[in-house]
């Protein structure tokens, strides 16, 4: 079902990485996070953290999801099943970095996020069955 789960997260100039890196090990092991640095647009340092679960860990993610959000974000995130997967099976969410930090798992649509991105296996690859498979695992 879950293929695998990419996650992705911006620490900006002004946040503490170790911060950050601590926010995405709720997730993901802590070694297994790697880092990137690139310019911003005004010349600034910004770091992209980067993890992947397999197959296995992917789907622990999923009973952690209906375990630990809110019903209120719950819901809204199985409301949301077809507007959050796109055509190459790929269901997106953003997690709540401030909320990670504090151990918390919460939705957020603020662009200071952690990018989750699950990629749901389907032989062959049909987004109709990608939400079918999403509706039951949430």
């Amino acid at each position: 079902m879950i293929h695998r789960i990419n996650f992705r997260a911006f620490v900006a100039a002004t946040e503490d990485e170790a911060r950050v890196r601590e926010a995405l090990a709720i997730f993901v092991p802590l070694d297994s996070i790697t880092a990137t640095k690139v310019a911003g647009h005004h010349g600034n340092e910004i770091v992209i953290l980067e993890a992947m679960l397999g197959r296995r860990d992917g789907s622990h993610l999923f009973e952690i999801l209906r375990e630990q959000l809110t019903p209120q974000d719950l819901s809204r995130l199985q409301r949301e099943i077809p507007e959050r997967t796109d055509e190459d099976c790929c269901f997106h969410m953003r997690l709540d970095k401030q909320a990670a930090f504090k151990g918390r798992i919460a939705l957020t649509d603020s662009k200071d996020a952690i990018d989750a991105c699950a990629h749901i296996a389907t032989y062959p690859s049909k987004r109709d069955e990608a939400v079918r498979i999403l509706g039951e695992l949430l």
